[in-house]
């Protein structure tokens, strides 16, 4: 699925930006657009109808799945450029992996050893807010 097949099966579709439209949602009767509609850098298509429709019944409603809005085979090969972030979901991932190092920590203080998967899980943790430093560094 492409966003411009997507576009075509929607009324009064228009572009509101860069990689941004609006358009009527299907699911419900809308005389105005209330579904926007964004395609992200790497192929995903985001939907969200401001009218409260969710997005399964979007969808179906122009006869597609979820899985039509995600790109066929979408890859990250090592030593490419990660995906970009906003602050806010780079902040939320951040306090996330604190939160798993906190409890780990919390549990050697009490003496608690840790088990291989909660070695294995503190170790991602570090190697995910290195990633989130070097993000912010760009």
């Amino acid at each position: 699925m492409t966003i411009d097949q997507l576009l075509t099966s929607l009324d009064k579709a228009r572009r509101t930006g860069d990689g941004k439209w609006l358009a009527c949602c299907p699911a419900h009767q809308d005389k105005s657009p209330s579904l926007a509609i964004k395609q992200t850098d790497d192929g995903k298509i985001l939907i969200h109808c401001f009218a409260g429709c969710e997005v399964e019944p979007i969808v179906s409603a122009i006869g597609l799945t979820l899985a039509d809005l995600m790109p066929d085979n979408p890859t990250y090969k090592k030593g490419s450029k990660p995906p970009k972030f906003n602050k806010y979901e780079l902040f939320d991932r951040l306090a996330y992996e604190s939160i798993i190092l906190c409890l780990a920590i919390r549990q050697l203080i009490n003496n608690e050893p840790l088990s291989s998967n909660d070695q294995q899980r503190v170790l991602k943790a570090e190697e995910t807010i290195n990633d989130i430093a070097r993000e912010c560094r760009k």
